[in-house]
């Protein structure tokens, strides 16, 4: 199995006060532990993650340390294979965001319908609904 990890499960895991985070933890815990195989995330949903943790947080340390840990860098270990939007990869995002105008997708959100596509990922990994009918979606609450 191969699964691509959204924005609002790693802000989750990493935001202790967040409503969800002991769901996104525990889901975490199982891509960490390889339950999922093999764990992607976008050049994508790297910029919404370390964006939104330092909004929110209003704390660099905070965006650099979820960075770290999606690049594999530093203390954490590597989990994550980075997939990047190409040019074609872009334009097939494009394609995707127009289509399904009724989803309420985000344009990062139809990059990672387009990536799961291109590189054969089975299932998202989400608290987003928006993915339903067009990728596997693993529901973070279910597990």
């Amino acid at each position: 199995m191969t699964v691509l990890v959204d924005t609002g499960v790693l802000y989750a895991d990493h935001d202790t006060d967040a409503s969800r985070h002991e769901e996104a933890s525990d889901a975490l815990d199982a891509v960490y532990d390889g339950e999922f195989g093999a764990a992607y995330v976008t050049d994508y949903v790297y910029d919404e993650a370390v964006t939104l943790t330092l909004k929110r947080t209003g704390s660099f340390p905070a965006a650099k340390r979820i960075g770290r840990r999606l690049r594999g860098a530093g203390p954490f270990p590597p989990v994550y294979e980075m997939l990047h939007v190409s040019g074609a990869g872009f334009t097939d995002s494009v394609e995707v965001f127009e289509r399904y105008d009724d989803q309420g997708l985000s344009f990062t959100d139809a990059t990672i319908v387009s990536l799961c596509d291109r590189h054969g990922i089975e299932a998202v990994l989400s608290f987003d609904d928006d993915f339903d009918g067009l990728v596997d979606r693993i529901d973070p609450s279910a597990l």
